[in-house]
């Protein structure tokens, strides 16, 4: 006679409470360790920038004239502090409600010239990703089905190139050849015209043509590499031999079946690139005088601009810590293997 036990079955909203339950005390408990160690960093940060700049240097040359102007910067920044003691000033005021301070360098508030430099560079960073994100998955893909191949050597080879070459390297060669030598026949601008962005789409799509894809070529070139190994391991695997073995088309094999865990290697890439390219690009911005962020920290580095420099460091160290969080996060979608403990 056998007896047949029936184990009580788990509801399925429970199942889902608990998952979204653990993932939100994964993300505070991230947040709650990423703060300290921004505020620690940006402590350092200032300390060092302190250590090297003097908003004061303009003012030497004309003393005792200019002792006014001399003695304001004085107090506004605190410098005449010990130099590990100013950044507890500069948090003071931040965390009172006084704003991020006024840029010297711009002669603009610090919020506005991050609310308008980040847009700049935002209207460049998003196609750049999508572009390289795009085709770096698709090379990875191709590269990797077809291992051994011209195709995958010609690729290989190309991705080896640019990822040799250094990013100013490739942006004066893109300006030279696209900008200037076939400017008649594209109608590309080798830089920015110096128009308000936005005036005017089509003008405003020359403008970003040439940095974008500058910086998609970079991306590009890093994340094709690491796709095509992580799909080549992928492809290898015990459970994409037995869904061939089944009958699946190859097309399904890879699209549906591999494509979801080779592609987490580059969540990775693609988090932390998205991050620095909304976070700026120095060379690439200064090459094609694009008005954004990463200029306007080299700008704001040379004129000893401390509230600027400081508003930068703490978007970037934002940034950083919130695409990192959410390449963890994709990890348990892409995985369920992966459980964010």
């Amino acid at each position: 006679m056998c007896v047949m036990v029936c184990r009580p079955s788990v509801p399925v909203h429970t199942t889902t409470d608990r998952s979204v339950a653990t993932l939100f005390a994964y993300v505070t408990r991230r947040v709650l360790i990423s703060v300290p160690l921004l505020v620690i960093a940006m402590y350092l940060v200032h300390v060092g920038v302190s250590a090297t700049v003097d908003p004061r240097s303009d003012f030497y040359l004309c003393l005792p004239r200019c002792q006014e102007g001399f003695d304001s910067i004085t107090e506004t920044y605190a410098l005449d502090t010990n130099i590990f003691l100013r950044p507890f000033t500069y948090f003071a005021d931040l965390f009172s409600g006084d704003g991020l301070g006024f840029s010297s360098s711009v002669g603009e508030p610090v919020g506005e010239v991050m609310r308008t430099r980040g847009w700049n560079t935002a209207m460049v960073a998003i196609p750049a990703f999508l572009l390289g994100a795009v085709l770096s998955l698709l090379l990875s893909v191709y590269s990797a089905r077809r291992q051994y191949s011209v195709g995958d050597y010609f690729f290989t080879g190309l991705s080896f190139i640019g990822f040799a070459m250094p990013s100013f390297v490739l942006a004066l060669i893109i300006q030279v050849i696209f900008g200037v030598k076939l400017e008649e026949w594209f109608g590309i601008k080798p830089f920015n015209t110096g128009r308000k962005t936005g005036e005017n789409f089509w003008e405003l799509l020359r403008d970003i043509t040439l940095p974008a894809v500058s910086l998609a070529i970079l991306g590009i070139a890093a994340d094709s590499r690491f796709g095509r190994s992580s799909m080549l391991e992928t492809l290898n695997q015990d459970y994409i031999r037995t869904a061939r073995a089944k009958g699946l088309t190859e097309r399904t094999v890879v699209w549906k079946h591999a494509l979801r865990n080779g592609l987490i290697p580059l969540v990775t890439l693609w988090a932390l690139g998205f991050s620095a390219l909304l976070s700026g690009s120095v060379v690439t911005e200064s090459i094609f005088s694009w008005p954004g962020i990463g200029q306007t920290f080299l700008r704001a580095l040379g004129d000893s601009d401390l509230d600027l420099l400081m508003a930068i460091v703490m978007f970037t160290g934002v940034l950083t810590v919130i695409f990192n969080l959410i390449a963890d996060v994709l990890y348990g979608v892409l995985d369920p293997r992966i459980r964010l403990g």
